[in-house]
């Protein structure tokens, strides 16, 4: 439950705002006089202050001078039915969490509270970067304090007893390799070997070798030689990067799917295996007008069952733990002095998209504590390509607003939509992130 102060001279939208909040048990002072909330500011704490903009004879943007001076620490959300980039970079500039326009929906609302809720405090304009919560023993190594990866937690518990084929969708480096270990982990398997085979590396022969093993002795070929499918006897196989699957390879997942059986090349003898079949993919395949039914019953069975792992500028309440985890996993010893981040540095972190996702942040975290000094990750300590990514993503030219595209959206929403036009990818194209 939060302490939250809320002002705005429209009474009805106040009383509405209210029941909103104390809905979700939040301690709310509802103020619709300005001068009311500058005296409320400066004498108690609050976990919260959210004000309208215009108001007479104090207006929200003076409340926010006042809350920075006062109450440094404490977020403030401003609100407007007169929205303009202009007037949201203001607010953002002065010190505002977030910019809200009116009208807005409730769920847009609450999820702007939520975040400004659990927002990193900031104490003399850096962060302590104290090792996050721990997580369930079950779901290491993940980080599931936003309600996006507690919900993927929620269905891998649904999956993991049963043994159906699961495609794990993904990013790269949103973790789908952690996700389908997880899955085993969880299910009557986890006692068996959990062997994976990456569908992008080879030939098609290299690859039937690799699941199903060599064939009978021959001089060339002295000793039968295991494939993952016999290797992972009562576990689980994992077929990274299934889009990349050889055409001339997918009757036989189908059948190995189907059927749990196969055949070794050179070989005329049906073997039965048991092991649970996962993979993992960027997308969903889909299927085209022109495809042979064997490909369409191919990517039919494939994603019967899918499984899709957010990307992490879609789960940001994750982000600081995520920091918090890599920073201290690769601190000195306990007793030494806490590691920090400036606000400036965080909110970058913030704002960024994030293409390479979690192994894009633990590469930039490293760069990071690599140049900081005294134990402290400043702006300047950031890679410049990152810190440039950001500050195109915030010039957006006010002539290319439309009006109705910052209604009803907080700034920062609005921020993110627009990096979806900007995913600017770094480090190596090739590079295999899973």
């Amino acid at each position: 439950m939060a302490k939250i102060l809320l002002v705005d001279d429209e009474v009805h939208l106040l009383k509405a705002m209210d029941m909103f909040l104390r809905s979700r048990k939040h301690d709310v002072m509802p103020i619709s006089d300005g001068r009311e909330a500058e005296r409320l500011i400066r004498s108690s704490p609050y976990d919260l202050i959210i004000s309208d903009i215009r108001m007479t004879p104090v207006d929200g943007l003076q409340l926010l001078r006042i809350a920075r001076e006062s109450c440094p620490e404490t977020p403030v959300i401003l609100i407007t039915a007169y929205a303009t980039l202009d007037v949201a970079l203001d607010a953002i500039r002065a010190g505002a969490f977030d910019f809200v326009t009116k009208p807005f929906k409730t769920d847009n609302f609450m999820a702007t509270v939520r975040r400004a809720l659990d927002y990193p405090r900031i104490v003399d304009g850096a962060i302590q970067l104290d090792p996050p919560e721990p997580t369930p023993q079950r779901f290491n190594p993940l980080i599931i304090k936003s309600v996006e990866m507690q919900a993927l937690c929620q269905r891998l518990e649904q999956f993991a007893p049963t043994d159906e084929a699961v495609l794990i969708l993904g990013e790269r480096g949103a973790g789908k390799r952690q996700v389908a270990q997880i899955l085993h982990g969880l299910s009557r398997r986890k006692d068996y070997p959990f062997v994976s085979v990456d569908c992008s590396a080879g030939t098609a022969a290299n690859l039937i070798t690799q699941l199903c093993g060599a064939g009978s002795p021959t001089a060339d070929s002295p000793s039968e030689k295991d494939g993952a499918l016999e290797t992972a006897k009562g576990g689980t196989v994992v077929l990274e990067y299934i889009e990349e699957l050889p055409a001339a390879l997918q009757p036989s997942i189908v059948c190995l799917i189907k059927m749990r059986e196969f055949m070794r090349p050179g070989d005329t003898q049906v073997y039965q295996v048991d092991v649970r079949i996962l993979a993992t993919s960027r997308a969903l395949p889909v299927i085209q007008p022109s495809d042979d039914p064997q490909h369409v019953e191919w990517i039919k069975m494939l994603s019967a069952i899918s499984l899709p792992v957010p990307p992490l500028r879609e789960r940001r309440a994750d982000l600081l733990p995520l920091i918090s985890r890599w920073v201290n996993q690769r601190t000195a010893p306990a007793g030494s002095k806490p590691w920090k981040m400036t606000a400036q540095a965080f909110d970058v972190l913030d704002q960024y998209p994030w293409p390479g996702n979690v192994e894009e942040l633990e590469r930039t975290l490293s760069q990071a504590m690599t140049k900081a000094r005294e134990r402290r990750i400043d702006i300047s300590d950031l890679p410049p390509s990152l810190v440039e990514a950001v500050a195109q993503i915030k010039t957006i030219s006010q002539q290319h607003l439309q009006r109705n595209e910052l209604r009803g959206k907080s700034f920062r929403d609005y921020i993110r939509l627009k990096q979806e036009d900007y995913r600017p990818l770094s480090g190596p194209k090739a590079a295999r992130i899973s």
